[in-house]
């Protein structure tokens, strides 16, 4: 491997390997950086991504599988945070087969040799959790490489997460509230541009086509079943596939519910249950059932202590409707007058009317933000800032929380500094939901000014 130092002055060689739902965010980024005089290389691990062609050096690692394995514990790997092993263990109950195990280790040799062969000095990832992204990580870390993370934008659909530490919790946005203090905002630009993009191309495309990532997807788990690629998700099936795809497209159809609203209320917007967020930045909440219990006995505190008839209302995420309608959870509070459950209305009206927003960690609390509104995270977050949100790490002290955050004024100029740096300084804008050039003409702008 050669000097990763000062990357602008000579040709790089990146690695990129196993993408998101669009299969040509990667490939495009790539095209760029190659334009701009640098090597770039792809891992493909399955079947569906055959379907994407370019002109980057690419190995499809299935086809490279033998029986020759990376020197690595099974400890290690247990101790790594890779989605499928800790979805096993937190969601189904069960150990990782000793197989599995094996899978790992064999591929983790073939990534190993390609790195070497390759000279590669760049890897990266896609969100960071999946198995693929984990042990290759560990291996680019015994050699000293750089890793650069990819992610869904904190504003989407219009800007993309670039990350040389991680996403979310572990990204490199400052906690330190006196480094926003020296932000210099420009009003105008804040306001226009902060949930909308400055560069006209973006406005019109912005939707995924759901039949082509539910069509890849469909090729890749036949892909398993043929052994033509390995299995790469533990909590996707055929099934589950199947029941997400109609579910989004009934959705999308359905009527906003109506909603008889209170004088007074905190939202609470549920989050993806099993995402990666409640994994790993969430050491105290681990269920939705769990969130909304702790806050229905803080506001109830509340309403006591202060003679209020605080309700709580809370949205489910659309994303997981397809796993969990949380039938049980609605009828032990059908006679609790204080919690009211939507499934689909705006969530921008929601954030509007709120006294204040409870949240673990998700995206819905920088939504808050942007309305000037009183955010209390319950997990660990990019967003976790004195002065621009609240936090709670111990839960029976969450009625205190709450209930000094609404006693207190709203920092309004520290939030919008924040949100200046987040959307302006720290995002990229662009969209992974379709292939762009300025979207890898900014990226690579990105990549390159700050090595």
């Amino acid at each position: 491997m050669s000097d990763v130092r000062g990357l602008k002055a000579y040709m790089a060689n990146y690695l990129f390997l196993r993408g998101n739902r669009n299969k040509r965010f990667f490939i495009d980024i790539a095209n760029e950086l190659i334009h701009r005089g640098h090597h770039c290389y792809q891992m493909k691990f399955e079947l569906g991504e055959l379907l994407f062609k370019s002109g980057i050096k690419t190995l499809y690692a299935p086809f490279h599988v033998t029986n020759k394995q990376y020197p690595i514990s099974d400890d290690e790997l247990l101790s790594l945070p890779i989605y499928n092993i800790t979805y096993k263990r937190n969601i189904l109950k069960k150990r990782t087969a000793n197989k599995e195990l094996v899978m790992y280790k064999r591929y983790m040799y073939v990534i190993d040799q390609y790195i070497r062969n390759n000279s590669i000095d760049v890897i990266c990832l896609f969100n960071g959790y999946h198995w693929i992204d984990q042990v290759t990580k560990y291996i680019a870390t015994k050699y000293g490489l750089q890793i650069r993370y990819f992610e869904d934008g904190l504003f989407r659909p219009y800007t993309i997460t670039y990350d040389s530490k991680g996403i979310n919790a572990n990204a490199s946005v400052p906690k330190d509230p006196a480094y926003y203090d020296g932000i210099q905002v420009n009003d105008e630009r804040l306001k226009t541009y902060l949930f909308h993009p400055e560069n006209a191309e973006m406005k019109h495309r912005t939707k995924e086509s759901l039949l082509k990532v539910a069509l890849i997807k469909l090729i890749s788990m036949l892909g398993a079943v043929f052994g033509l690629n390995p299995r790469l998700y533990d909590h996707i099936n055929f099934w589950e596939a199947s029941k997400y795809f109609i579910t989004k497209k009934l959705f999308s159809s359905r009527e906003e519910d109506l909603i008889d609203w209170p004088k007074e209320y905190v939202f609470v917007p549920f989050q993806v249950s099993r995402d990666s967020q409640i994994f790993y930045n969430s050491p105290n909440i681990k269920t939705m059932e769990t969130l909304l219990r702790v806050t229905e006995q803080a506001v109830k505190s509340i309403n006591e202590k202060e003679n209020r008839n605080i309700k709580v209302i809370i949205k489910e995420h659309p994303e997981d409707m397809s796993r969990n309608n949380y039938h049980e959870l609605k009828q032990a509070y059908k006679q609790d007058d204080t919690v009211i459950f939507v499934k689909k209305f705006n969530v921008h009206k929601l954030i509007k009317r709120a006294i204040a927003v409870i949240t673990i960690n998700s995206t819905v609390g920088i939504e808050a933000l942007a309305h000037h509104k009183r955010v209390i995270t319950l997990g660990d977050s990019l967003y976790n800032i004195e002065g621009v949100t609240s936090t709670c790490t111990q839960l029976d002290r969450l009625d205190d929380v709450l209930l000094q955050s609404l006693q207190k004024p709203v920092n309004t100029s520290r939030i919008d500094k924040f949100l200046y740096y987040l959307r302006f300084h720290y995002q990229i804008e662009g969209t992974i939901n379709f292939p762009s050039k300025v979207t890898a003409e900014n990226v690579v702008d990105r990549m390159l000014s700050e090595e």
